[in-house]
């Protein structure tokens, strides 16, 4: 699966298309609900319904390309909030973690907001 990450402002080398992304980081969503234990034994659960704004957008992809990389890693300490599109959509949100194996990258996208 092919994922974009795009600088927020006009940056000559702000955008990146990563390829060979494991799609199973971006597929993972929960509804803003919870549940509480009531003294009958019972339950009340308050749904509050679904957000793209609880979502976390795991990507990892083969960390063959070092330029590639090194983009991404100054795109995450450079801005506070980034664009990325995946085959689902177009979110802005802020980096998180980043992390790097001997041959996978990953970051973490903590989604604001879709913006497609």
């Amino acid at each position: 699966m092919n994922v974009s990450i795009t600088a927020p402002l006009f940056d000559l080398d702000g955008h990146v298309l990563l390829t060979e992304v494991d799609p199973a980081g971006l597929a993972g969503f929960e509804r803003r609900n919870n549940r509480i234990a009531t003294l009958d034994g019972g339950a009340v659960i308050t749904d509050f319904g679904y957000s793209d704004a609880d979502r976390t957008l795991d990507i990892r992809w083969p960390a063959r390309d070092r330029a590639t990389v090194d983009t991404v890693r100054r795109l995450a300490k450079s801005y506070s909030r980034l664009i990325v599109a995946t085959e689902e959509g177009c979110f802005i949100g802020a980096p998180g973690p980043f992390a790097m194996s001997d041959d996978e990258a990953q970051i973490q996208i903590l989604v604001e907001k879709r913006i497609d």
